[in-house]
């Protein structure tokens, strides 16, 4: 939880609240910001199978120590940026690392739970996301970056965290089968996980779905701040958009997860969280201040339940389970990834045409990933 909320949540989600100061420092135009924000999911392409399947050839303690302490490194070194160009090559370094922690992190909930205990594990991975994603959007550039002096300096005092529980991952360990025999992972060649996973249609529904959400999904969380302080709001009003944002989903998805389980169904809860994206991201336009506040509050708590359980059903299809849970969640992952480093530089790009332009065609890009929901099978009642 704690490698999910500083890697992922803190470490990747200080940057909108920075894009402001960092534009004004080394000059990045609307464009340039939604290029660089999508670096992240770009390197997720490169890094989201192999991460899977390193974790599944060596282990979580391992491979979940690599990309930390990488992740530290990388982020950190965004602050020595000069320019648009060296902003996005460590980005895109940094995303090579942000990006694996979602091949990895969750295969330890695969090894160590199963049924309902799985969705509420992953459910809680999220919540140390939203918790860090929160901290970071709340903090970082009103108060971190006046008391250390810039957003440089932001970004180093991130990077140290990660590094340490890189270090920390060396000392944890992995179930064996006297433990948990049922669910204890088995580790397997490359070529035995990838020859088995991508066989697997249901693999691939489930990461062209997440490619068209996570694209609108980035694309809003990237642009929102930019766009309220563009329209009159102050700094601190547009930074607590996003932190409430990311506060109400930490809320929401225990909760979500447990809906699923009570009416034995994963998909209607993700369709919920899909459609509260489209409806919203399509309105934030068309409202006033009191209407964004609604919807902002309204879509984090209902969208929470697809983070965690994306992962869920990815891990309940039949022959997965955490076996080749790192390989399938990675193949997921990257798949998706081509949505979500398209979306922000696309979607901003409009915004020279008019501001609310990139709203609607991120809502659009969600309502994409419905009718792929409805041919994943629903394993819940099957899952043990």
């Amino acid at each position: 939880m704690i490698s999910y909320g500083f890697v992922t949540g803190a470490a990747r989600l200080c940057m909108p609240v920075l894009f402001k100061e960092i534009s004004n420092d080394i000059g990045l135009t609307v464009t340039q910001v939604g290029t660089i924000w999508g670096m992240d999911p770009l390197a997720g392409i490169f890094i989201g199978l192999p991460g899977g399947l390193l974790a599944d050839r060596f282990g979580v303690r391992r491979t979940a120590a690599v990309v930390c302490i990488l992740a530290g490194v990388f982020g950190a070194l965004r602050g020595i940026s000069v320019n648009f160009i060296s902003m996005a090559v460590i980005m895109f370094l940094f995303g090579l690392m942000a990006a694996a922690t979602p091949s990895v992190i969750p295969k330890v909930t695969a090894e160590w739970f199963g049924g309902r205990q799985l969705g509420l594990a992953n459910a809680l991975l999220n919540i140390a996301w939203g918790i860090g994603a929160m901290a970071a959007t709340m903090f970082s550039a009103t108060t971190l970056s006046p008391l250390l002096g810039s957003w440089r300096w932001v970004l180093l005092f991130y990077g140290v965290p990660c590094v340490i529980l890189g270090l920390l991952w060396l000392t944890t360990r992995e179930p064996d089968a006297s433990e948990l025999p049922d669910t204890v992972a088995v580790k397997v060649p490359f070529k035995e996980a990838l020859s088995r996973v991508t066989r697997m249609k249901e693999v691939w529904l489930i990461g062209c779905m997440t490619t068209f959400l996570w694209g609108a999904s980035m694309g809003l969380i990237g642009y929102l701040p930019l766009y309220l302080r563009n329209i009159g709001w102050t700094p601190e009003s547009a930074d607590s958009v996003i932190t409430v944002f990311m506060g109400v989903t930490a809320i929401g998805v225990i909760p979500m997860v447990l809906l699923s389980d009570k009416i034995k169904s994963r998909k209607i809860v993700i369709f919920i969280s899909i459609v509260s994206v489209v409806v919203t991201v399509g309105l934030i336009p068309r409202v006033g201040t009191a209407g964004i506040w609604v919807l902002v509050i309204a879509c984090g708590f209902l969208r929470s339940g697809a983070s965690a359980l994306i992962n869920v059903i990815i891990f309940e299809i039949k022959g997965v389970g955490s076996t080749y849970g790192g390989t399938a969640t990675g193949l997921a992952n990257t798949i998706s990834m081509v949505g979500a480093f398209l979306g922000p530089p696309l979607g901003n790009s409009l915004a020279d045409t008019n501001p609310g332009y990139p709203f609607f065609f991120w809502s659009g890009l969600a309502a994409l990933s419905l009718p792929m929901l409805f041919f994943i099978k629903n394993r819940t009642g099957e899952s043990r």
